[in-house]
């Protein structure tokens, strides 16, 4: 059995990671998180799980302070609970991580859930601390082929140093929809169709697009209403829009909300124009719930598991606008085909994003740990 550990930089849910530790520490293994932020609802979620959570949040600084004091700390951790194997979740983790490695005994995987991210938003920071990260790792892991492909073409890596692994889920670790509260919302924004957006209020999600769209459905007379989800740093922007173009009784932006599961089966369609994705969490989210998808084509892994008007409707990366309001349009007051478009998705993340369906690619990464060692 082994001291695993996960090194994340948030706090909030992750119910893939969650579900991961669950397995692992059935499997007998000792669990770890340790965050570079806060402790927050995540530890206490881990903890409920048997894991044992700690945080270590710093003082904003320069970066090659910060780092390499976060470094640091993760050397003194793994050395005091005899830490072998390291999961580094997202890019900031990563790199205390891989700056550490020489210096630990353990295996440190690197786990990236972005594909183009840093190139769409234009950051060279961010596009530089991906290069450092993934270029000095000698194990990572990616969420979708999409992302692997464009590590090996775009960054430079080392195909041999990437392995792609599913997200991983427990579903039963996400709470079931309140029936009350889901009629409350379903009362409260009364559509012929009503519409959801989730994510993080930034321009790569697209979440103006969403607004735009639903726009144009109600000049056009249809009964639609659409709740935006999430929080970013274009909330405030987004609620101006939505004043200025006088949208009051059909676009609510909500913020963040933490009953997710509440609002989407309330919905009837999510809306999902993002570009910014390597496995989406939101689609599987809504089809867990039952709920029809309509979203980008090429975009993360979304054409690996969802097909057109079979259990996702999907529209090009380059004229999403129009084309959703055609989607949508087709769907209007079509109850039974949302129903089962709705259903096929359900069965299809069921199927592709169980646990079970996952573990034995991790069992594989303990397997070979436990057999030769640190690599």
């Amino acid at each position: 059995m082994l001291n695993i550990l996960f090194y994340t930089s948030f706090n909030s849910r992750s119910r893939d990671t969650e579900s991961l530790m669950e397995a692992f520490v059935k499997q007998g293994h000792r669990v770890f998180v340790l965050t570079q932020t806060e402790r927050g609802v995540y530890h206490e979620s881990c903890e409920k799980l048997g894991v044992s959570a700690f945080a270590h949040p710093l003082k904003k600084q320069s970066p090659l302070v910060y780092f390499a004091k976060q470094a640091l700390f993760l050397k003194q951790f793994c050395k005091t609970h005899r830490i072998q194997l390291v999961y580094a979740h997202l890019e900031n983790a990563g790199l205390a991580a891989v700056l550490c490695r020489p210096f630990i005994s353990a295996k440190v995987f690197t786990c990236r859930h972005t594909v183009d991210e840093a190139e769409l938003m234009g950051s060279r920071k961010f596009m530089l601390l991906n290069k450092i990260v993934y270029s000095l790792s000698r194990n990572s892991i990616v969420v979708s082929e999409r992302s692997k492909q464009y590590m090996v073409q775009k960054e430079g890596i080392s195909e041999k140093k990437i392995r792609v692994i599913r997200l991983a889920y427990n579903f039963e670790l996400y709470p079931k929809p309140n029936v009350k509260k889901v009629e409350e919302i379903r009362e409260q924004y009364k559509a012929k169709l009503l519409m959801v957006s989730a994510c993080r209020m930034m321009e790569g999600k697209r979440p103006h697009l969403s607004i735009e769209i639903c726009k144009t459905l109600v000049e056009e007379g249809l009964d639609v209403k659409l709740l935006l989800l999430g929080e970013g740093p274009l909330l405030e922007r987004l609620k101006k829009q939505v004043l200025e173009q006088k949208l009051e009784s059909t676009v609510f932006v909500l913020g963040y909300q933490s009953n997710i599961m509440d609002f989407l089966s309330a919905c009837d369609i999510l809306l999902h124009p993002s570009l910014q994705d390597s496995s989406s969490v939101i689609i599987k989210e809504a089809g867990l719930n039952a709920r029809t998808v309509l979203a980008c084509k090429e975009i993360g892994d979304v054409q690996e598991y969802l097909v057109h008007q079979s259990n996702a409707l999907l529209v090009s990366t380059s004229d999403p606008a129009s084309e959703f309001c055609k989607q949508l349009k087709a769907v209007y007051g079509q109850a039974d085909q949302l129903q089962a478009l709705g259903q096929a998705l359900k069965k299809t993340v069921l199927e592709r994003f169980n646990i079970s369906t996952i573990l034995p690619e991790y069992n594989r990464i303990h397997l070979e740990l436990e057999s030769h060692g640190k690599n």
